[in-house]
């Protein structure tokens, strides 16, 4: 069984309306106005590393390519409750706006040549992030407040082109994955579950914060060739990374007299805690196939293992300290697209598509930290050559949620002092980006 810290479901410059979980898999502006069909097929781009790495070969010299997008996200809650302790009702906002953060996502690639059929290359991505925020005063704050996880990663290629058709290539990746985790702690609850006398649960609240960040190490293969002359396939694998958290876990009692209490008797006082996060495998696959001298159809296929997935857990070296625990049981997360790209002039290429995306989340777990669902992506895009040495990539998506909804039983043996909660959550996103490559 994989175990996370309570941190894991969620991210900080970056969204789960980016992709499905909190995995981001717009990476870059020219495959994005495809729907990122036939990104592990595109040959020679640098950029595209991120679906393949095989796709540094074949570049004639030294080339970069740079992208930035950004998340303008629409997001709330609605109809909200829940009951502490089996009865108590819980106070505070049942609806509330804003809850996962607009953002901005940087990522590059580089290829060069170093003979022949050699190739070095480099991809850094931010694969992984999520945030979101709910008031301190809200009623979903007993399962999450401020929530923020990023993972920067460093994937140094090789690739090597085996004949005039195949190339492969593969590296190792360096991941740093970075949280920070806050929540309510319903210390009045706390207190008279202890018998402690003078407090109503609901009514006098602590606040608890986990941080930390790790490095991990994993790899990626990938291998792309023509089929026949108008058809191109690639496929890739990326490996899990496993990161192993040794991190502070702070509460704030200033504020709350039964939160003083409790850390009299030696709960709620600051200490160190330790978890375990395993970002999951991916798999992907792709095809381009040129049906006329200017048209070009794409699709692909994606899965990612999430079904590693199945807790969250931080245990606390102070020995008063209950570990706290969140279930998620995720599943295996699918997506597919499908696209074409015109060649409007020589210097010139238009890009539409669409993707259809599963989220892992498995809905008797959802949880406010993750406010995900199956969504549809409907993309554009378009390239123009800037010179001889420069390409522009715009692409641009909206991306329509189902609506999901949050159903936290109170008899859960982890929320006795979070509570139950229900809640109705809405999402929707577009996406904008831009990219440059550039030839030395």
């Amino acid at each position: 069984m994989r175990v996370v810290p309570l941190f894991c479901g969620v991210a900080v410059c970056s969204s789960p309306a980016f992709a499905a979980g909190f995995s981001l898999q717009s990476q870059d502006s020219e495959n994005l106005g495809a729907a990122l069909a036939g990104a592990q097929a595109r040959f020679a781009s640098p950029g595209a590393a991120y679906y393949n790495p095989a796709s540094i070969v074949g570049v004639d010299g030294l080339e970069s390519s740079f992208t930035l997008t950004a998340g303008l996200i629409s997001s709330s809650y609605d109809s909200a409750s829940g009951t502490l302790l089996g009865s108590v009702p819980i106070q505070g906002d049942s609806s509330g706006d804003n809850i996962v953060p607009d953002a901005i996502t940087i990522h590059s690639g580089f290829s060069a040549p170093i003979g022949d059929n050699l190739f070095v290359g480099a991809a850094i991505n931010i694969p992984f992030g999520f945030g979101s925020r709910y008031d301190e005063d809200s009623i979903p704050r007993y399962h999450g407040v401020d929530s923020k996880v990023v993972a920067i990663s460093l994937t140094p290629i090789i690739g090597v082109e085996l004949d005039d058709n195949w190339s492969i290539a593969a590296g190792p990746r360096i991941q740093y994955f970075d949280v920070s985790i806050e929540s309510a702690v319903d210390a009045a609850g706390i207190a008279t579950a202890l018998d402690i006398d003078g407090f109503t649960p609901g009514t006098d609240d602590a606040f608890s914060k986990l941080d930390d960040g790790d490095i991990g190490f994993g790899f990626v293969f990938g291998l792309q060739g023509e089929l026949s002359e108008h058809v191109r396939l690639g496929a890739s694998f990326t490996s899990k990374i496993k990161h192993e958290f040794d991190g502070d876990a702070t509460f704030d009692v200033t504020g709350s007299m039964a939160g003083q209490a409790l850390n009299s008797i030696g709960l709620l006082q600051d200490t160190g805690f330790v978890g375990e996060l395993t970002t999951p495998s991916a798999v992907q696959v792709g095809v381009a196939a040129d049906v006329s001298p200017d048209l070009t159809l794409l699709a692909s296929a994606t899965v990612m293992r999430w079904s590693t997935f199945e807790e969250i857990r931080a245990d606390f070296d102070n020995p008063a300290q209950p570990p706290e625990v969140v279930t998620q049981n995720w599943r295996d997360a699918w997506t597919w697209s499908v696209g074409a790209e015109y060649h409007v002039s020589s210097e010139s290429t238009a890009r539409v598509g669409v993707m259809f995306e599963k989220t892992p989340v498995d809905p008797t777990f959802a949880s406010t930290r993750i406010p995900d669902g199956d969504r549809v992506w409907l993309t554009a895009g378009f390239s123009t050559e800037l010179g001889e040495k420069a390409t522009l990539h715009l692409g641009g998506a909206y991306l329509m949620f189902d609506d999901s909804s949050i159903d936290q039983p109170g008899t859960l043996p982890e929320n006795v002092f979070r509570g139950s909660l229900e809640a109705d959550l809405e999402i929707s996103t577009v996406l904008l980006s831009a990219g440059l490559d550039w030839r030395f």
